[in-house]
């Protein structure tokens, strides 16, 4: 047998891969060579100690053993060093490959308090604005497909991304996009998705009711089904922009755009009549200022307590 086989039998041994029949011929080398068998194991073990293959110094490991040993068998101990060199590489790659893994499969959460607004750009370049009182969970998007899922209210602005199409799911309402720009609602009172550029599908779960929205379309989910509807609500992402805009507007209606907007709860004496509408926009106006304006529209007065507006005396007449 000559230096080469020896070679790879001695490698494979050290590492415990050797089948019976290789082990059988290398005893019978072991007979003839057991000084630098034993010098060998040696060598092995003592590198076999360190954390890390970079901090054991293989050339001052070589110029030890090599006055021991024949010119005539330096080949063996050459490609050793550079099986060791080869294996300390093959673990340094599984052990990157290994975080690389867990990282990219790691669960990200990001949630907002009451009366909190953040946005979050994600690991594609999609952006995502989260309302108060809400959370999205995900994975680093490396390998895996675009999948986020939502408690309470997002706006997503998409980046596009043909090979791999960018999914929300609630649990009750799953909507898939190439790239666009959406609203999605997931809360006890509403369950809904706006379409503010592009196209998306909708899926409600578990009745696999599927509609296809486009720009300034929307659907919410109610009595177990999708209602789709082409209007578009102006006040769609005033939580995001802090503009309101009303026109004709039910004064209930503006009540809840309002809440929607300022994070505030709005508590109303009495029904408030039909007849009651606004028009009128706001820009960055402070709860003071609006209710200000709609105490001389409607002759109305309130108090604010904390997050709670008291409203009462509310006149509609024409």
């Amino acid at each position: 047998m000559d230096n080469q086989d020896i070679n790879i039998l001695l490698a494979k041994h050290f590492s415990g891969e050797t089948k019976p029949e290789e082990e059988a011929v290398l005893m019978n080398w072991i007979k003839d060579n057991p000084d630098e068998y034993i010098s060998l194991k040696i060598f092995f073990a003592e590198s076999q100690q360190l954390d890390s293959p970079q901090l054991f110094d293989t050339n001052h490991a070589w110029e030890r053993i090599a006055p021991h040993l024949s010119s005539t068998k330096g080949t063996v101990f050459q490609l050793y060093k550079k099986y060791i060199y080869a294996t300390a590489v093959a673990a340094v790659f599984i052990l990157i490959s290994t975080f690389t893994f867990l990282y990219a499969n790691a669960e990200i959460t990001v949630q907002t308090a009451n009366g909190q607004v953040k946005s979050i750009e994600l690991s594609d370049g999609s952006l995502v604005t989260l309302n108060d009182n809400s959370s999205i969970t995900y994975k680093r998007f490396l390998w895996n497909n675009r999948t986020v899922s939502l408690k309470g209210e997002a706006f997503f602005e998409v980046e596009h991304d043909k090979s791999r199409p960018f999914s929300v799911n609630t649990g009750t309402l799953l909507v898939k996009v190439l790239g666009t720009s959406f609203v999605v609602k997931t809360t006890e009172k509403e369950k809904s998705v706006a379409v503010v550029t592009g196209k998306v599908n909708v899926t409600a779960n578990p009745i696999q009711q599927t509609v296809i929205l486009e720009k300034n379309q929307a659907v919410h989910y109610a009595s177990n089904k999708l209602i789709k509807s082409d209007t578009a609500d102006k006040n769609l992402l005033s939580w995001k922009t802090k503009s309101l805009s009303f026109e004709n507007t039910p004064l209930q209606k503006a009540f809840e755009d309002i809440e929607n907007c300022y994070h505030i709860k709005i508590q109303v004496e009495g029904k408030i009549s039909d007849s009651c509408t606004v028009t009128a926009n706001f820009k960055n106006e402070s709860i003071k200022e609006i209710f200000e304006e709609f105490r001389l529209l409607f002759g109305l007065s309130y108090t604010q307590k904390g997050n709670t507006i008291s409203v009462k005396n509310i006149s509609c007449e024409k």
